[in-house]
């Protein structure tokens, strides 16, 4: 009984060994396939091993184009077979005459898919290059829109604006998931509209429209201010092709200009017709805190009364 209790631990042992094998892989894992002639690539494959593994039926192993599981199986012209030596096992796919086979290489991704039981309990999926590593993709960028980003938002005298942010990007959009975005006061108060956040992608796919709608389907208002406004679509909302926003895209706008004190009106002859508060009601000259004056000329100015 004892042994046999020694045995059933040295078994455990063994496995537990063999789920925290290491292994590196030649040629090394996103790298361009090495070419023996022209454009042809060997198939040939080594696991370097922290220890001795066993080896399982190899003829299951395939090599992929374009995706793992979907893409076009490039095969050998007879079958996938494995040497070991040492600590090393080589996969390598047969010709007719047992020499190591070659196959074209293009312009795209290869995938080595040696399934679970073979040389590990997991599957191992390893990615090549045919012919050049892919450049670093530009991140997804807001490179304008209407309002401009980091810009005051335009509103009526009474500071009503209209819930609508059209964003220009760096690069083509398929979708637009608004759901989830948010629209933020300085101090974190969710501006929200009254029925949901929707969004209208333009007909180049450069930019879409960000829009508040209130319950009739119309563009929601809302009053503006002081201080940033920040507007956030979270990761994961945008798509453009086969990827999406891996960072949230944050633009900041402004409820007013940034003031000190009294702002210094300069109408160029014009002359004062009324004030207004913040909410868009008439007050008198004396009138403290925020005001909007309006001039004679049609052109409006905000400015503090302390």
């Amino acid at each position: 009984m004892k042994k046999f209790l020694l045995s059933l631990v040295a078994i455990a042992a063994m496995g537990l060994a063999a789920m925290a094998q290491t292994y590196s892989v030649e040629p090394a894992a996103n790298t361009v396939l090495p070419k023996s002639y022209s454009n042809y690539a060997i198939m040939s494959f080594t696991f370097n091993f922290d220890q001795a593994v066993t080896v399982g039926d190899v003829t299951s192993v395939k090599l992929m184009k374009d995706d793992p599981v979907t893409g076009t199986e490039i095969t050998p012209d007879d079958d996938w077979y494995a040497n070991t030596s040492g600590n090393s096992v080589t996969i390598w796919g047969a010709d007719y005459d047992g020499f190591t086979c070659f196959f074209a290489c293009e312009d795209a991704n290869y995938y080595l898919v040696v399934p679970a039981g073979v040389l590990t309990e997991d599957e191992i999926v390893v990615e090549y290059y045919g012919m050049n590593a892919p450049a670093p993709a530009d991140p997804l960028e807001v490179v304008g829109g209407d309002p401009l980003p980091n810009s005051v938002l335009p509103q009526s005298d009474s500071r009503i604006v209209s819930m609508a942010f059209i964003l220009e990007f760096n690069k083509m959009l398929t979708s637009v998931d608004a759901s989830n975005v948010t629209l933020c006061e300085e101090d974190g108060t969710v501006v929200a509209p009254s029925n949901e956040w929707m969004s209208t992608i333009s007909s180049d796919k450069m930019s879409v429209n960000i829009w508040g709608s209130d319950y009739d389907g119309f563009t929601d208002y809302f009053i503006a201010k002081d201080g940033t406004y920040t507007l956030t679509i979270p990761a994961g909302a945008i798509e453009t092709g086969r990827a999406t926003n891996e960072e949230p895209i944050v633009v900041t706008y402004y409820g007013s200009a940034p003031t000190t004190g009294i702002d210094n009106i300069d109408a160029k002859g014009a002359t004062e017709v009324a004030r207004y508060n913040i909410n868009g009601q008439r007050v008198a000259a004396g009138h403290t805190g925020i005001v909007i004056v309006k001039m004679s000329d049609g052109s409006s100015m905000k400015m503090i009364v302390r």
